[in-house]
């Protein structure tokens, strides 16, 4: 029986919301942990924004939920149209869940509240200290790490790559990410607009030019993710998103300021297992797909639940 010194239970690498919540729950259960974000900072974007019910009921048991039920625009349905008509209004309302609705919070807000109750429980986030290799050895694993250029190595007993679509920790243990890319490319927009829409309803608007999703953070506030053929300049710009919604989007909507946008491509990958010995990967980094059906963020927090 190895007698090797454990600096820290658990090295969580990545400081999205999947290792902020791992770190919570390492810090609520009493465990020793790190960690370590090569990033300077935490997202200033909205990007991951539905946050449904199961996950909801997870941050209750974990007792977390308390500042984003504050904080939510809670959507209640679901209303399908095209060129001016209702095809399908769905009412959102799961019978066994306490939570009967989708709550919108942007990722930059779900990683705040994550790292407040964090630093509540007196943790830190070490940023720009990269994941570089890890050993297994002696019923451990030894990290090395990378500080702005100083190098380090920490003694674990575990290792959990929270670290994205690009994860280092998945490389290193050489899962493979089967699965394929989607040949479409697709726009995602944070505009201001008028309050032409109701505040608690998701629109889902199919048509011949590609689909659009309309997901309102607020009255006034909301995502617009959709198809396009042709990928225009750096980023989507105003009048490429008020010429989407004009022609696909439903009637009532007005586009008056673009807060961000970018382009992005979908995958459909995950690895065999999450699993190889004393190392983890969770979120994204074992996982990735279509951002449609706003399941992405929600599937990587339930990996640390489980």
């Amino acid at each position: 029986m190895s007698n090797t010194k454990q600096e820290t239970d658990v090295l969580i690498v990545g400081a999205g919301p999947v290792g902020l919540f791992l770190g919570n729950e390492c810090a609520r259960r009493g465990l020793r942990w790190r960690l370590v974000e090569k990033n300077a900072g935490q997202s200033q974007h909205s990007k991951a924004l539905a946050i449904f019910p199961r996950t909801l009921e997870v941050f209750d048991m974990a007792g977390v939920s308390g500042r984003f039920l504050e904080l939510a625009n809670r959507v209640t349905s679901v209303s399908v149209t095209t060129q001016g008509r209702v095809l399908a209004h769905m009412r959102f309302h799961p019978e066994e869940s306490i939570y009967p609705f989708i709550a919108m919070v942007p990722q930059d807000v779900t990683e705040k509240l994550l790292l407040e109750e964090l630093v509540r429980k007196g943790g830190v986030v070490e940023y720009e200290t990269a994941f570089v290799t890890a050993v297994e050895s002696d019923g451990g694993v030894t990290a090395t790490l990378d500080h702005n250029g100083e190098i380090s190595e920490v003694r674990a007993a575990f290792v959990v790559g929270c670290d994205g679509a690009h994860s280092a920790v998945r490389h290193l243990l050489n899962l493979s990410f089967e699965g394929a890319e989607y040949k479409d490319s697709f726009i995602l927009a944070d505009i201001e607009s008028n309050e032409g829409l109701p505040v608690d309803e998701l629109q889902l608007c199919p048509n011949e030019l590609g689909p659009v999703a309309i997901f309102p953070m607020s009255a006034t506030r909301r995502r617009v993710v959709a198809t396009v053929q042709e990928v225009e300049a750096n980023a989507p710009s105003l009048d490429l998103v008020r010429r989407i919604v004009a022609e696909r989007g439903p009637e009532g909507l007005e586009v008056r300021a673009l807060h961000w946008s970018s382009y992005f491509r979908i995958h459909h990958r995950q690895v065999a297992q999450l699993r190889v010995g004393r190392m983890f990967v969770a979120g994204d980094a074992a996982h990735i797909h279509s951002p449609f059906g706003g399941q992405g963020m929600n599937t990587g927090l339930q990996d640390v639940w489980n």
